[in-house]
């Protein structure tokens, strides 16, 4: 049975906090350093970043086929979160505690290792450098808000992941791809539109094939060509991007190919049709 979780250590302004199973964390966990005994795959990465957090440190399950035990490594570090994972025959998987006592390093990402977060370290010492990231202001989580009027809001996320309840109904332009799996990380946020990188378009137009999912669920939506912004950049997007392709929704608000994306968010927001 799963313990509660518990806070190891707070100072730095951010807190170390460890349970056995990622599946406990929650928006209490954004910022904060979290240390459980899931393992580190691609899938359990993807559902950790959701929530947010500055750091996170998962078992390595014995690495196994294809290293799937820690490929969540990479993804963590595509979503700015330091991530690491301990030895599987150093801490019991399933158990938080025993990882943050126990575990030894054996994986850790870029953002990590940037932080010091070295192979051989003992976990509750890792999780430790990477709160120290938080004092220092080096890891920033940021939405910035580029319009806020009567009609509505317009904000700027890096990563479609750094959305929550917060956003519900703005206008967002994301540094995204705009591929069709997309839509699962917003389909609960209604927004009033969106902007996504349309990341070259790719094999079969995969990276714009996020617009027909958006127009069946009501949200205008418009690609941002890959050549005018850098895809992951949000700022970009909005200073300098421009519209590749738009949904048959984002049409109706005059928004076309060409457009300067934060003329055509504009009219988005303030629904000019």
């Amino acid at each position: 049975m799963e313990k509660d979780k518990r806070v190891a250590l707070e100072e730095m302004g951010g807190r170390i906090i460890v349970m056995d199973s990622a599946a406990q964390m929650g928006p209490e966990e954004a910022g904060q350093v979290v240390v459980a005994g899931s393992h580190g795959s691609e899938f359990a990465a993807r559902y950790v970043a959701k929530h947010l957090p500055l750091g996170v440190i998962l078992n390595d399950a014995g690495k196994g086929k294809n290293n799937a035990g820690i490929s969540g490594l990479p993804v963590l570090d595509a979503m700015n979160i330091l991530g690491a994972t301990v030895d599987c025959l150093t801490a019991r998987i399933g158990e938080g505690d025993d990882t943050y006592e126990s575990g030894i390093i054996s994986a850790a990402n870029d953002r990590a290792r940037a932080a010091g977060v070295e192979v051989g370290m003992a976990a509750a010492q890792a999780a430790k450098l990477m709160l120290m990231t938080k004092a220092a202001g080096r890891v920033a989580y940021t939405t910035p808000v580029v319009y806020d009027g009567e009609n509505g809001r317009i904000v700027l996320a890096d990563t479609l992941s750094y959305l929550n309840a917060s956003h519900r109904g703005c206008v967002v332009v994301s540094g995204s791809h705009c591929a069709h799996t997309t839509y699962a990380w917003v389909k609960d946020f209604g927004l009033k539109g969106i902007f996504l990188n349309d990341a070259g378009k790719g094999k079969d137009n995969q990276g714009i094939s996020g617009l027909p999912i958006y127009d069946h669920a009501g949200i205008p939506g418009a690609a941002v060509d890959c050549m005018t912004a850098m895809i992951g950049d949000a700022r970009d997007a909005w200073e300098n991007g421009c519209v590749s392709a738009a949904n048959k929704l984002a049409t109706e608000f005059k928004v076309i190919e060409r457009m300067p994306v934060h003329e055509a968010a504009m009219n988005m927001v303030m629904k000019k049709h």
